[in-house]
């Protein structure tokens, strides 16, 4: 109690000397309210009120590059992958591959995964030396058949995709998304829970992007634990969203990806990706994707963050910020589960919701409220 009473005696302190140094208007102009309907204070001096630990947060003790190569947009599959292994990136996900092409025994050094929607395309890998990713479409509303699968050892990967570029604000992106995976838990049983990973897509949003890797990981404990068989170390790749993207002033989206990775990066992901710089105007190229592994590289190599496992414990304002998403995502998590899960919300449009603060983001952005640089602030004509 004297811990709490000294720290509320802190806060009340700086309270007094911001309002002292800029007038009550505008210290009070300091407060904000995100989309996700978190309210932001100017300042934070404790954690101790938190119901959260920082110290039982997880963290992967290291985070891995992973690629990611299409095989239909492959230029050249055994180059590249030659050239993967020449810059020390050695997880790979293929999508659309073909197993008669790909001589595994040559590249014994990556781990290679085949990454499929089709458990028929699937079944065909499954006395490979391939690891199989299954990977549901949320934006379809049906169950992916995983019963159907023949093979012993898989991941159900379920990713944000869809959710987060239909226009999702973070708490709506990790309570759709833990809810598609829960239609799987509730479909095939507890013991599917072990097989589950998540993609998680990153904007540009800093702060919250890196607290919703956490917040994620709480809400998917805890629903775990409900079906028995608790899992606080899932595994999850995260990935920059497209939908901030732009065609115009095109190479800021060099910078806005290096963020979303460095977002992901920070929260605690295991796996990062990341996307070229013009993947909005021009077919898969050598150029960008040699931008989009230095990119990687550099912030391996360069930056030192791989040297930390957990840089967020002292963060008063980002410890805040997970324990506000986990809340409010646990909140509307109850609410869809409560009207049928997912796909039931898929079908009954319940993603008007995501509609609805879509276009509220459009129009701060058409107001610049929101800036997007280059596209509708600071423009090169």
């Amino acid at each position: 109690m004297n811990k709490i009473r000294e720290n509320k005696n802190l806060e009340n302190d700086w309270e007094k000397k911001l309002i002292s140094d800029l007038g009550s208007k505008n210290y009070n102009e300091l407060f904000s309210k995100t989309d996700d309907g978190v309210e932001i204070s100017p300042f934070y001096t404790h954690s101790e009120n938190l119901l959260i630990d920082p110290k039982k947060l997880y963290f992967p003790k290291n985070w891995k590059i992973l690629s990611e190569i299409d095989y239909k947009e492959s230029l050249e599959l055994d180059s590249e992958l030659e050239n993967l292994i020449k810059n020390e990136i050695y997880d790979v996900v293929l999508k659309n591959y073909r197993q008669k092409d790909l001589d595994i025994d040559k590249f014994k050094e990556l781990s290679i995964y085949f990454n499929s929607s089709d458990i028929r395309s699937a079944n065909q890998h499954k006395n490979s030396k391939l690891n199989i990713i299954l990977e549901p479409n949320l934006n379809e509303q049906n169950i992916l058949r995983i019963d159907n699968y023949e093979g012993d050892k898989f991941d159900l990967n379920i990713s944000s995709e869809f959710i987060k570029n239909s226009g999702s604000n973070i708490v709506q992106e990790i309570a759709f998304t833990i809810s598609a995976a829960i239609d799987y838990v509730n479909e095939f049983g507890k013991d599917v829970i072990k097989n589950i990973s998540f993609e998680l897509f990153q904007g540009s949003n800093y702060f919250l992007e890196i607290a919703k890797i956490q917040a994620f990981r709480i809400v998917w404990s805890l629903v775990t634990k409900e079906f028995g068989n608790q899992k606080d170390n899932c595994s999850i790749i995260t990935k920059p969203c497209v939908k901030n993207k732009t065609i115009k002033n095109f190479n800021n989206n060099i910078v806005r990806s290096t963020s979303e990775c460095m977002s992901g990066i920070l929260g605690g992901c295991n796996y990062v990706k990341s996307i070229a710089y013009d993947i909005k105007f021009k077919e898969r190229n050598l150029f960008s994707q040699r931008i989009l592994n230095n990119q990687l590289l550099i912030l391996k190599n360069e930056t030192s963050i791989n040297k930390v496992s957990n840089s967020i414990c002292g963060s008063y304002y980002i410890m805040f910020l997970i324990e506000k998403l986990a809340e409010k995502s646990t909140e509307l998590l109850k609410r869809i589960e409560n009207e049928g899960g997912y796909i039931n919300n898929l079908k009954n449009g319940i993603f008007n919701e995501i509609s609805l603060n879509a276009e509220k983001v459009k129009q701060q952005y058409i107001s610049k409220e929101k800036i997007l640089v280059g596209q509708n602030k600071f423009a090169d004509e």
